[in-house]
């Protein structure tokens, strides 16, 4: 939620210079503004998304955002983590965390977490939802 919170602003700073910076005459100014608009919503919708871990019923519950529907996932369908990170020249801009699913033959990747300037975080999200989940690597 903060890393979405964080483009929001972001996103929001970016629209208003836009807007103010480059004169009325050039409609830019206003379709970029819009755009950025745009952008900043899609984060305020990312910063709804759910994930609840419930050990005793051994299930996932991700909701993407308020837009979605609740997704169940169970432990048993449970295959891998996966972590992916972008870099920049030899700088780790950001790295996500991702449950790999197998449901009915379908490979589906379900987000866990975010993280900015490194994937030390990520892993620590990790290696507790492990805990959780009561399972050990594979």
């Amino acid at each position: 939620m903060p890393v979405a919170l964080i483009r929001f602003v972001a996103c929001l700073i970016v629209a208003v210079g836009l807007y103010c910076i480059i004169p009325a005459e050039k409609k830019i100014g206003l379709w970029g503004a819009l755009l950025f608009g745009i952008l900043a919503l899609v984060n305020v919708l990312k910063a709804t998304k759910k994930l609840t871990i419930d050990p005793q019923e051994k299930i996932i519950i991700h909701k993407n955002n308020i837009l979605n529907n609740e997704v169940t996932y169970r432990f048993e369908e449970f295959e891998q983590f996966y972590v992916l990170t972008g870099k920049y020249l030899f700088i780790t801009m950001d790295s996500t965390a991702f449950f790999i699913f197998n449901q009915k033959g379908k490979e589906k990747k379900v987000p866990i977490a975010v993280g900015l300037f490194g994937s030390k975080k990520v892993q620590n999200v990790i290696n507790e939802v492990s805990d959780i989940m009561n399972i050990s690597e594979k």
